[in-house]
């Protein structure tokens, strides 16, 4: 555009307000009516073609934050005004003209812009604006292009929004029109590599709920943003999760050495193709015979796990490609998360790896895992790991290790594939999630990152994942600094946490905030559908633990307790003392003190599970010595009869009954929480994967 051309030409970096709008205004976005006059006197002819009242700004090629300098003069309503405040403003330093204004009248004022960031590129900001902007922070961001979806998500997603609705006799803010603007920004950022940020603040909300631009600025710069490295596709991931022959250079044979525990994991889990150890010490490990060096190995073995330290690393890696190894599994801390000489030779490290062509997951890494191969990489003392239909992938060692021991010990579903990324020198989250997404063997995929490796294709590629199966992500080391030091709000509130929350959203994956959810969520998952809807139906002993749950369900997890089905009604009234009116949720003790825990909680359960009002079922047992401990196979029948419905089961009372009840329940398909509250937060955050999976495109 001849506008930025031009500032670019005079070595500008910034348009300023009259210029900005203009630019705006030939994109198709409203701005309000103004004029740019040179004196007092052409402010005063202005006004009156205008119309009173009118707003006078000062104005300059190097004038930009007006309000710090008393640089507006509002609601001005006659001639003398006009002409008394234009003289003013020119008196400030900088100011070179006058921009005369309508006065728009609307109470409401929002922001949206455009700011370029380092590493996600272009991405376009919503929220609240005017003065409120840097004061409430109520702003939501994402990545460049957006959709139609994505843009009305973004308008609805800002806390106050109920000031888009009908207001003080004003119309309801016009949606569309919004995200028209909101959509013009994306392609404009994606046109224009020149343009750093725009700022649009306030975008005024006229009587009628249409929105204007009042106010606006464009940053500028010359630097062209860096092309997104290619992801590397010369060998795919198939024989990390799938390998007929393994090299473990740097085995040990002393117990208790991650180059022992190695191969002792890899004999637990019934590992069937062919296994060989490389130490200079030769001999025998596990009973397996060890071969003393590299060059000594056959042809074609398909995948090393490296436990030799990282110093030794550039060279194994050098001399296993020599011998046709194509994978590797780089244990060895001590590399870019240490130090500078760290990061030298993970910089070596990386340039044999790109000369050899091969591919390399770590190094600093925990190692992966893929049980329907029966192997593993791990070097943490695991044992048989469960086989699943959970797979992770962490930038974290714990999945790998200590998590993996407790999931196995302590929890009743099994995985399919684990991969601790480590430093990421080759493999990142983004191939191995497109990896799993068309995995037969993974029904849903749990991410830890703490850094995104090459977001714009993350995005992309967890876009058309998140459609067709579950996707969750727990984000560590999340920042609150602005991307930079910036003129404009939009790059003053961007910040790595709100765009990356931004680009979650975007993504369809379901964020969620507790490391116990990567657990607690993955146990539902594998046990039970997702949910239909957030229609949920609990069965309590207690009326207190009903209130209570009934309140939460509404105003913390947005789960709905509708009204039962007259049918149900009727079923759950029939097996209860009259003294006492059924409804949702289900005080269930009544009728267990008449009829039996066993009978009152399985027919109650079954017309629940009947009922089409509800998407879920959470029955509260209360289990203790005095009051009695039924068997529990009804449970187990219920959950089989009805697979379509999801049913948790929750506890109150005594602990060994809890743990007795998980340990026969869980392994026959049911998922038990020892906290009430557990069951439906878990709920909450299934139903938004399932909104997750059915956005819009």
């Amino acid at each position: 555009m001849e506008i930025i051309r031009d500032a670019l030409a005079q070595g500008r970096r910034t348009l300023n307000e009259y210029e900005a709008k203009r630019f705006l205004a030939s994109l198709g976005i409203p701005v309000c009516q103004e004029t740019l006059a040179p004196s007092a006197d052409d402010a005063v002819k202005a006004a009156e073609r205008i119309g009173f009242p009118v707003v006078l700004k000062a104005s300059g090629k190097n004038f930009f934050h007006k309000t710090d300098v008393d640089g507006v003069a509002l609601n001005l309503a006659g001639v003398e005004a006009v002409k008394r405040e234009g003289k003013r403003l020119l008196r400030i330093q900088g100011a070179e003209a006058l921009i005369v204004q309508e006065m728009i009248k609307g109470d409401r004022e929002l922001v949206c812009g455009l700011v370029r960031d380092a590493h996600y590129g272009p991405c376009v900001m919503f929220g609240l604006g005017g003065i409120m902007t840097e004061v409430f922070k109520d702003v939501v961001f994402r990545v460049a292009p957006i959709t139609t979806s994505d843009a009305q998500e973004m308008i609805g997603e800002i806390q106050h929004k109920k000031l888009l609705e009908p207001f003080r006799g004003q119309a309801a803010v016009d949606r569309g029109e919004l995200a028209r603007i909101l959509m013009t920004l994306s392609e404009t950022g994606l046109k224009h590599s020149e343009i750093q940020s725009i700022d649009i603040n306030p975008l005024k909300i006229r009587r009628d709920g249409k929105p204007v631009a009042v106010d606006a600025l464009i940053s500028l710069s010359t630097h062209k943003p860096a092309e997104p490295s290619p992801a590397p596709k010369q060998y795919g991931l198939d024989k990390f999760f799938a390998p007929d022959s393994v090299a473990v250079i740097g085995a040990s044979g002393t117990p208790g050495k991650a180059g022992y525990t190695v191969v002792k994991n890899i004999l637990a889990n019934g590992y069937k193709g062919r296994i060989f150890l490389v130490n200079p010490k030769g001999g025998e490990i596990l009973g397996l015979p060890v071969i003393p060096a590299i060059a000594d190995l056959p042809e074609g073995i398909d995948l090393a796990i490296v436990m030799t330290p990282a110093n030794t690393t550039v060279q194994v890696v050098r001399d296993c490609a020599a011998k046709g190894i194509r994978y590797f599994m780089l244990a060895a801390g001590g590399f870019s998360e240490v130090d500078e000489s760290g990061e030298s030779l993970q910089k070596q490290l990386a340039n044999v790896i790109a000369e050899t062509g091969v591919r390399a997951i770590g190094p600093n890494t925990s190692g992966h895992t893929s049980t329907p191969h029966n192997f593993t990489s791990g070097f943490f003392p695991l044992g048989k790991i469960p086989r699943g239909n959970i797979s992770y992938i962490a930038q974290t060692g714990n999945f790998a290790t200590h998590t993996m021991r407790y999931i196995a010990t302590a929890e009743n579903y099994g995985v399919a594939r684990v991969i601790g990324l480590g430093n990421k020198i080759d493999i990142d989250e983004t191939e191995a999630l497109d990896y799993m997404g068309s995995d037969p063997e993974t029904k849903a995929v749990f991410l830890y990152l703490e850094s995104i490796k090459r977001p714009r294709q993350f995005i992309e590629i967890a876009r058309r994942v998140s459609r067709i199966k579950p996707v969750f992500l727990l984000k560590g080391g999340s920042t609150r600094e602005g991307s930079q030091a910036a003129v404009t709000h939009t790059a003053a509130m961007a910040s790595d946490e709100r765009i990356t929350d931004g680009a979650i959203a975007q993504a369809g994956i379901t964020r969620v905030h507790n490391y116990s959810h990567l657990i607690q969520v993955a146990k539902a998952i594998a046990m039970m559908p997702l949910p239909q809807g957030n229609r949920v139906s609990f069965l309590a002993p207690s009326g207190a633990m009903l209130v209570v749950l009934a309140d939460i369900c509404a105003q913390r997890w947005g789960l709905a307790v509708p009204e039962l089905e007259e049918k149900t009604r009727r079923r759950l009234q029939e097996i209860s003392p009259a003294y006492i009116r059924m409804r949702n949720p289900v005080d269930i003790w009544p009728s267990a003190l008449t009829h039996g825990i066993e009978f009152s909680y399985r027919e109650g359960i079954e017309a629940l599970m009947n009922d089409r009002n509800i998407d879920a079922v959470v029955p509260i047992l209360m289990l203790t010595d005095d009051v009695g401990v039924p068997p529990l196979d009804f449970i187990v029948e219920l959950a089989q009869k009805y697979p379509q419905k999801p049913l948790y089961v929750t506890f109150s009372g005594e602990k060994k009954h809890m743990e007795m009840a998980k340990a026969f329940l869980e392994p026959r398909g049911v998922p038990t929480y020892p906290l009430i509250e557990e069951p439906f937060e878990v709920l909450s955050i299934l139903n938004r994967c399932r909104m997750n999976m059915a956005r819009p495109l």
